[in-house]
């Protein structure tokens, strides 16, 4: 059936009624005849709507996909959280000769951040060696797909929870 429909253009049959005198019995208009070749248009047309319709299907559910990717994108990219731990290795953590830090990656299934360094990043404290000597955690050095965190203070570990916002992300 489609074989017969190859390579060619649909025009929609204008179909007419046939009309008899009824007093004669005469025809006065033909009428468009139900024959192999009228008939076929009429498939020709339906494969034709049904493709574009498969086609427009095709389409409008790639483009959702895309929506919904692009959603997911920036949702993670204006809001990602997850834990870190720094911990100092050394002997004496009262002299050292750096800070101790940690670096932060974005997890896998982020995105990169489209406008660093300028995202805000959180830190809160969530468990440490010695609570009073953790001293300041300063967040530096942030790219793309991550940063790191600094502790300036003599406990030995402390573990963090940490929160980028990026709220500029369009």
């Amino acid at each position: 059936m489609a074989d017969i429909h190859r390579n060619r253009t649909y025009e929609a049959t204008v179909w007419e009624d046939r009309v008899l005198d009824e007093a004669t019995g005469q025809v006065i208009v033909e009428g468009t005849p139900v024959d192999e070749e009228n008939m076929n248009n009429i498939e020709a047309g339906i494969l034709v709507a049904h493709y574009d319709i498969g086609l427009l299907a095709a389409f409008l559910a790639q483009q959702t996909r895309m929506n919904a990717t692009e959603i997911e994108k920036y949702k993670k990219q204006r809001l990602l959280q997850g834990q870190a731990t720094i911990t100092y290795s050394g002997d004496d953590p009262y002299f050292r000769s750096a800070d101790p830090y940690v670096l932060v990656s974005f997890p896998a299934d982020s995105y990169p951040q489209l406008n660093a360094p300028n995202y805000d990043v959180h830190v809160s404290i969530i468990d440490a060696s010695d609570i009073g000597a953790v001293g300041e955690l300063i967040v530096y050095d942030k790219t793309q797909n991550g940063f790191k965190i600094r502790m300036t203070g003599s406990a030995k570990t402390v573990t963090v929870m940490w929160t980028v916002i990026n709220p500029k992300v369009q």
